[in-house]
């Protein structure tokens, strides 16, 4: 029997000598997301394939970005899990074989509205997106305000309800990430953009920063972390995250923008020749039946499911936004890498 590995550190692959095309039969699922995430599908992979050897290998996005634009269809990934819509797009614009094609998978599981990019779609860019069916939506990434109730309590301050009352909480009480290091930041950036506009959204971040913003801190996970240790009093974070904080911290409270709660959407999918591979279509059928529904339950519920999978989530005390009477933000361009570009060249913050 041969045991999935749970995790491979970048430098441990980097220094392991592996050629950039596999020939042996291990499978290599490549993935950004979390260590308790890697956790669930080692455990569910494990008990469906024990005997095939399946290597779950962690780079972050950067890396991983740079591991596809560098190899191509050699990579020694057969399986990726977590690449950020937008990423993908840029990984296809450069490389458009990059992925396998997945025409033959139902997708008809999913809500309609995560399904765009199967459909021809005009840019904000001047460009036009193609349909296509290269990737499938892996998972939706939600951001929410989460807060310390007594911090906010020693300030004085109500729980802000607008982008507006963040400008008015003191200095150095409000975290956001940074969008050019963290999908998170981005997503929240993007947020207010596809709201108000992109002139509006560079002032604003601007004057957020001149009056509340501690920093805007490079990974995604800094603002929850920084409301659980009471360093601030509001962050702006991941929905999922902030619920797992908030279910064992009664100091944490979540609540949303009246805008409505920004998101991405994470892809996954197979690199172009490698469903030839013994092995690999088998396990990617599995994980996109039955292993990233799991994952869509216990870890990240935010709806991508139709309404069967919704009586499924087991996380304690999740909501979703129209709990708190409000709805996700209408996203806009998520499937334009230049305009994220133009958004992120406009950051000089």
């Amino acid at each position: 029997m041969n045991k999935i590995t749970k995790l491979i550190p970048l430098l441990v692959l980097a220094g392991s000598g592996l050629p950039s095309c596999s020939k042996d039969d291990t499978i290599y699922i490549f993935t950004a997301h979390e260590p308790n995430r890697i956790e669930l599908w080692n455990e569910e992979l494990n008990k469906k394939f024990p005997d095939k050897k399946i290597e779950i290998v962690y780079k972050d996005t950067g890396a991983l970005m740079a591991e596809f634009q560098a190899n191509g269809v050699d990579t020694e990934a057969d399986i990726f899990v977590g690449i950020e819509i937008t990423n993908a797009e840029i990984l296809l614009s450069q490389n458009a074989d990059l992925f396998a094609d997945l025409s033959d998978y139902d997708t008809s599981n999913y809500v309609d509205e995560v399904l765009e990019y199967q459909h021809d779609v005009d840019l904000a860019s001047g460009g036009k997106h193609i349909g296509h069916k290269k990737y499938h939506i892996q998972d939706k990434e939600a951001g929410c305000i989460v807060y310390s109730k007594s911090k906010l309590a020693e300030l004085h301050k109500e729980v802000p309800t607008s982008y507006e009352d963040l400008k008015s909480l003191p200095a150095k009480s409000v975290m956001m990430p940074n969008p050019k290091s963290s999908g998170t930041g981005y997503y929240f950036y993007n947020g207010y953009a596809s709201v108000y506009g992109k002139d509006a959204a560079v002032t604003y971040f601007n004057n957020l920063k001149n009056s509340s913003i501690k920093e805007f801190s490079s990974s995604g996970s800094g603002p929850v972390k920084g409301v659980n240790s009471k360093e601030i009093a509001v962050g702006l974070g991941m929905h999922f995250q902030a619920v797992e904080y908030a279910n064992k911290n009664d100091d944490i409270g979540i609540t949303y923008f009246a805008e409505g709660s920004p998101y991405t959407l994470y892809t996954m999918g197979m690199i172009n020749g490698k469903q030839e591979k013994e092995g690999v279509k088998e396990v990617y059928d599995y994980f996109f039946s039955y292993v990233n529904y799991l994952d869509n339950c216990q870890i990240v519920p935010e709806t991508i499911y139709k309404a069967d999978k919704a009586k499924a989530v087991t996380v304690p005390n999740w909501k979703s936004p129209s709990d708190y009477s409000v709805d996700y933000t209408n996203m806009k361009n998520l499937l334009d890498p230049a305009y994220k570009q133009e958004l992120l060249d406009a950051w000089k913050i």
